[in-house]
């Protein structure tokens, strides 16, 4: 999906959001959002790109400016580490559900709140289990998914935010107790905003769920952009029965790559209006698109 006006503010609104974080004084942040303002798509001379690209553009700016590359290190780690102290009664939760499987999609895909394009709220991980009963799923999307997973033998899972990748951990969990698959789970390459990059999957504890490896990116891109992945997988891409993606950068990236219908399915929380548009769900719902 390409860039929508809605876009544009909630763009330059993280990019500020940062530049408080990563920048020492107002000067710095004025000169920093003074860059990022100058890029075309950000000011409307642009509609035809996706928002991975506009954001890696963002990205690299705010790079410079601070000097350092993954200027949410502590941000991700903080988000980790809260997600993980909820693993134990989340996995509870679900094991104890009449449907473990919808329940352990709840709470993955509300998982996706944990997210800087919007907000990160003190007690984002511990809140989602507490309104967990309350999270409504639509139930011709999930049982089109049941149909897709049970007819995978080879399912690629695409992560997108830290905190969120401990629920990705327990859906993944309860997807290989329901079936035997061959699941691969890929990451981001390289730090950008605060998703996740192969050593805080691993710091959570991916490794030991399925097979775990990074997209193979060089370059910051917040979604999955098959022109820019390597060749592993593109060919993951290209041969697996299934595919999985989180957020709504793997949405805006992956939906363009229309080979991929009926392999696609995205789990993401309906945030803006773009991204609940172009499906026909409402801001809030937990989101699963059957691609």
């Amino acid at each position: 999906m390409k860039i929508w006006p809605d876009c544009v503010p909630c763009i330059e609104k993280m990019a500020l959001g940062i530049c408080r974080v990563a920048l020492k004084d107002e000067k710095q942040v004025r000169a920093c959002m003074t860059d990022v303002m100058k890029l075309g798509p950000l000011r409307g001379e642009e509609w035809n790109v996706i928002s991975p690209v506009v954001l890696l553009a963002v990205w690299r700016i705010l790079v410079d400016h601070a000097g350092a590359s993954d200027l949410m290190r502590e941000v991700k780690s903080a988000q980790n580490r809260k997600a993980m102290e909820m693993y134990a009664a989340a996995k509870e939760l679900v094991l104890r559900s009449p449907e473990p499987l919808l329940a352990a999609l709840k709470l993955a895909i509300a998982g996706n709140e944990l997210d800087a394009m919007v907000s990160v709220v003190e007690d984002g991980a511990r809140g989602i289990l507490k309104k967990l009963d309350n999270l409504f799923l639509e139930s011709q999307s999930f049982e089109e998914l049941k149909v897709r997973l049970d007819r995978a033998s080879t399912i690629t899972y695409f992560l997108d935010n830290c905190g969120e990748i401990v629920f990705d951990k327990l859906l993944i969990e309860t997807l290989l107790s329901r079936k035997q698959a061959d699941i691969t789970i890929v990451t981001r390459g390289v730090p950008i905003l605060n998703d996740a990059t192969l050593d805080e999957a691993r710091s959570v504890g991916l490794q030991d769920v399925a097979r775990l490896i990074d997209n193979g990116t060089g370059e910051p891109v917040a979604g999955t952009v098959y022109s820019m992945v390597s060749p592993e997988v593109k060919a993951l891409m290209e041969e697996s029965d299934l595919l999985i993606a989180k957020g709504v950068g793997n949405y805006d990236a992956l939906t363009e790559e229309k080979w991929l219908k009926g392999r696609l399915t995205m789990l993401y929380h309906g945030k803006c209006r773009p991204c609940c548009s172009a499906v026909g769900a409402n801001i809030g719902d937990l989101i699963i698109y059957n691609f």
